[in-house]
């Protein structure tokens, strides 16, 4: 059986899309057949996929919508999911960024996820410290955890 993952984001700054796409890529060196999507252009229906990837920023203390109406999908219970998100909480506490955006709304829609996991969101320009520390981004955190995810649904496919 040939499994297809979808590693699919809604951002608003960009920091979800640059994990989405380095997941996509670490995903697909790893041997999974990935198509990867953008919740702003569209919300696609989830059938199809083997595996699913969501990833959101957070904005004002919420996730966005688009990305919520992936999760409400019936079909989605059937699928092995990854949940990631990019905020300013994952600057300083990770963990807590998890518990308080994601875990409720997989809770709420009683989704089973392999792994949740939050990654350090972009600092706004207006934000940042003067000391030139801008960049806040782990995209090597993305890449081990796409590495993660991999071997999961390969050990799944087994």
């Amino acid at each position: 059986m040939n499994s297809k993952t979808l590693v699919a984001y809604f951002t608003k700054g960009g920091a979800s899309e640059e994990y989405a796409k380095v997941i996509a890529e670490t995903l697909t060196a790893n041997g999974l057949a990935v198509e990867i999507r953008n919740l702003a252009h569209d919300v696609p229906d989830v059938t199809a996929f083997d595996t699913v990837v969501l990833g959101t920023g957070v904005r004002m203390g919420m996730v966005y919508r688009r990305w919520r109406k992936v999760m409400k999908q019936k079909a989605i219970r059937d699928k092995h999911l990854f949940f990631f998100l990019s905020s300013g909480t994952a600057i300083e506490n990770p963990s807590t960024a998890v518990e308080k955006f994601l875990r409720p709304l997989v809770d709420k829609y009683d989704l089973k996820s392999a792994s949740l996991i939050s990654f350090p969101g972009k600092t706004p320009e207006k934000w940042a410290k003067l000391d030139g520390e801008k960049e806040t981004m782990k995209l090597e955190k993305a890449k081990e955890w796409a590495q993660k995810i991999a071997s999961q649904v390969q050990d799944k496919r087994a």
